[in-house]
């Protein structure tokens, strides 16, 4: 495995090129926001764009290739919507099936699956409000943390950084954002625009990542991760 394709956060926390985690000792990999479902969602609220899933499962798959996990850990936001069409749940049932077929899968769930449970129950996966392994605690992130000791991992604020390419036009990038108490995945789903960590936060971010600690930003393109230095609004 090429190692511009995995960056050591801390021991033993790799950051992945794909936007994964990567928990090298228990072999545990972790994405954030899939929002799988998402043009089917759209296109019952009435948008009219491409019914296509992104690449989706071409890119989870290629995860479980490339790092062979014992176990995939969804955090949170797994589908875009409840109530899912015949032709999202196909897509939706097609995606963690055959991911189930490879490895055990775990749902945390978030804010988007609270009625995952309930609209598909024929999956047989295991759902939960949060996971735990080793000092980590895993949740989606949509509530305020609680006291704890240890380190966190969450996703739901989409984190990105938008920088200038060398030919002076913007780039939004997806990146991690790792600081003393937290680290929060940037949105596996191709569609997550994320928000921009230099631009002002919201008082729900400060909280997760205590701001009075440094804040890392680890940049992720699906072929390479890199470091970015970081300023703040």
């Amino acid at each position: 495995m090429e190692r511009r394709r995995l960056l050591e956060i801390t021991p033993g926390r790799w950051a992945h090129c794909s936007g994964a985690l990567w928990l090298a000792e228990s072999r545990v990999a972790m994405v954030a926001d899939a929002h799988l479902g998402y043009a089917w969602a759209q296109r019952r609220r009435g948008e009219l764009g491409p019914l296509a899933d992104g690449g989706m499962a071409e890119k989870l798959h290629a995860l479980l290739d490339d790092l062979a996990p014992q176990e995939l850990v969804f955090l949170g936001d797994v589908v875009h919507a409840p109530k899912p069409a015949p032709g999202e749940r196909a897509l939706i049932e097609a995606v963690l099936g055959g991911l189930a077929e490879r490895v055990p899968v775990r749902v945390v769930r978030g804010n988007h699956d609270r009625s995952f449970a309930r609209d598909f129950p024929n999956l047989g996966l295991t759902v939960e409000s949060e996971y735990r392994t080793g000092d980590l605690v895993a949740v989606h992130g949509d509530r305020p943390p609680a006291p704890a000791s240890g380190h966190t991992v969450l996703g739901h604020f989409h984190p990105s950084v938008v920088v200038l390419d060398a030919a002076g036009h913007k780039q939004k990038l997806r990146v991690f954002a790792v600081s003393e108490t937290a680290t929060i995945l940037p949105a596996f789903s191709p569609f997550a625009a994320g928000f921009n960590l230099r631009k002002p936060w919201p008082a729900e971010l400060q909280a997760w990542l205590e701001t009075k600690t440094r804040v890392r930003t680890i940049a992720v393109t699906g072929t390479r991760v890199v470091e970015l230095p970081f300023r703040k609004a």
